[in-house]
């Protein structure tokens, strides 16, 4: 008898700790299945405008973008480490696109011509932009923002910090002439997530077991240099 409820007692703890770890994962699944921040939605939702702007040289559209991006406070993502050097069969590269505000206003006026309206909204943002700047110094919140070039057949490393148990959210946003795909790892060197479609738009989360530097790494699969933007949160 006592044998028995010894077994019984063993496959009762058994179920307990499953139950346990099953309850951590659905949680864990729950969280990693919530739509993007608002700020990171915004900036993603920005480079998207700017990219079809570039594409269909529409100064409206990047004029939104700018505006957009303008109104997310944000910090500078300068840890930046190493830059692969590959640029075997690299090919000639037409027309430059950047994604920060002063390009997108720079780019919106050239297509805009003689369009005094579409002028004076690219003027109305970089008021704006002057005063968010002006209103900034010191201290600032928010995502963590950069712009970088990686080349041809290459990479580009950012090293990271992320927090125990908070969700961690990165996006990188190409300039559409090749295909980006983005590598997250722990400081071990262990691969933690990826995003590898064929597209130059890239978004991965997730929620790290400890406080620590993680490193993200941008390879560019095509046979040119891209421009992007990458946010963290």
């Amino acid at each position: 008898m006592k044998k028995s409820m010894f077994f019984i007692f063993i496959a009762l703890s058994a179920v307990m700790v499953s139950c346990g770890k099953s309850t951590q994962a659905n949680e864990e699944k729950e969280e990693l299945a919530q739509p993007a921040s608002p700020e990171i939605s915004a900036i993603r939702t920005a480079n998207d405008l700017a990219k079809y702007g570039y594409e269909v040289e529409s100064a409206s559209a990047l004029i939104e973008a700018a505006n957009i991006l303008t109104g997310v406070p944000t910090q500078v993502l300068d840890a930046q480490v190493e830059q692969g050097e590959n640029q075997e069969n690299a090919i000639a590269k037409g027309q430059e696109k950047s994604f920060s505000p002063t390009a997108l206003l720079a780019a919106a006026q050239e297509y805009a011509g003689d369009d005094v309206v579409l002028l004076a909204m690219a003027e109305k943002v970089e008021n704006k932009m002057a005063i968010m700047t002006e209103s900034a110094r010191g201290a600032m919140g928010g995502p963590k923002y950069a712009y970088g070039r990686v080349n041809a057949y290459s990479y580009t490393y950012y090293d990271a910090k992320f927090w125990a148990n908070e969700l961690a959210e990165v996006a990188v946003s190409g300039d559409g002439d090749t295909d980006l795909d983005l590598y997250i790892y722990d400081e071990n060197g262990n691969l933690i997530t990826s995003d590898t479609d064929y597209t130059d738009d890239c978004y991965v989360r997730f929620s790290p077991r400890w406080t620590g530097l993680f490193r993200i790494k941008i390879v560019n699969r095509g046979g040119v240099y891209n421009n992007y933007a990458i946010v963290t949160n």
